[in-house]
């Protein structure tokens, strides 16, 4: 697995003069997301899955769930899938004012079932791999099993890492509990995943016939280490959002695009006219075009 890195360039300045820098910082830093990787091996226990809490273990599991059922190529799928994060996103504890609404997304499901049919197990692509060209690189969570279970309990297993995480702690460990981030990570507003069955050469030995291999993508990367105890801003659901509130849960005024520096933010606080209102020359447009969620999704949650 790799190490969750997020880098951040901050600058700094007085008033609103324009910074003495090259006309096109270089400010562009990716940000790469790999988490961790759940292996529910039924009738072994090479993880401890009997010290595991019952809720953890699928109520129906194994061939009795078609295939069809399963994969994301099925429209049903791809709406339970999404209401399923949604559910678990509308119950976080503390509850959060700006949490997203989140649909379904075919580039990012693209990118996760390319994914998944090469059964890497624990190899994640690269940030490439994970690129859509409406939202950058996406986030990803993985889940394995040796049996073919429902989506709901893989999403929730996924979530009740929960129960290791302390809102506004700066003691989280990615390592423990970096599929909840990624799931209830306000902002994220998307969502794709992947399917697929890998034989048992794979480069993950299970002595099983096959693996079920499953991936999501989400638009918007999330993650960022320097915000992981805070995922959402806390308060009354929807309070960051009253007029663009579903179900009193979820916020819907999302942004279409976003932005692929980290720190446009700041950017735009200090130099707001030189990041966004400076599109007659070249590098004013690449300025735009690299903070275009921030210059054009005022009263949006980017």
């Amino acid at each position: 697995m790799e190490v969750v890195r997020s880098i951040q360039e901050r600058m700094t300045g007085a008033g609103n003069t324009i910074p003495s820098l090259p006309s096109f910082p270089i400010l562009m830093v990716p940000l790469v997301l790999s988490v961790l990787l759940v292996i529910l091996p039924f009738n072994i226990d090479p993880l401890g899955v009997e010290a595991w809490k019952t809720d953890r273990k699928p109520k129906v599991f194994g061939d009795r769930i078609p295939i069809k059922m399963l994969s994301p190529a099925n429209r049903k799928v791809q709406r339970k899938i999404a209401l399923y994060h949604n559910f678990f996103r509308s119950r976080v504890t503390p509850p959060a004012s700006d949490m997203l609404s989140m649909s379904w997304h075919k580039g990012a499901a693209r990118a996760a079932q390319k994914w998944a049919n090469k059964c890497l197990m624990l190899t994640h692509d690269d940030v490439h791999g994970r690129w859509t060209d409406d939202y950058g690189s996406c986030g990803q969570n993985i889940f394995i099993s040796t049996h073919q279970v429902p989506w709901f309990f893989a999403i929730k297993t996924w979530f009740m890492e929960r129960h290791n995480f302390t809102y506004g702690s700066t003691r989280n460990d990615l390592y423990v509990v970096g599929h909840y981030t990624q799931m209830v990570w306000a902002s994220t507003h998307k969502v794709g995943c992947g399917f697929a069955r890998c034989p048992t050469d794979a480069p993950l030995q299970l002595p099983r016939k096959s693996i079920r291999q499953r991936r999501h993508g989400r638009g918007g990367t999330g993650n960022f280490v320097e915000r992981l105890g805070k995922p959402y801003k806390k308060g009354e659901p929807c309070s960051g959002c009253p007029s663009n509130c579903r179900h009193n849960k979820l916020c819907t005024n999302s942004c279409p695009v976003a932005d692929l520096w980290v720190n446009c933010a700041d950017l735009n606080n200090t130099w707001h006219n030189w990041l966004c209102n400076n599109g007659d020359t070249y590098e004013g447009r690449e300025r735009q075009k690299s903070c275009k969620a921030t210059c054009t999704c005022g009263g949006r949650i980017i």
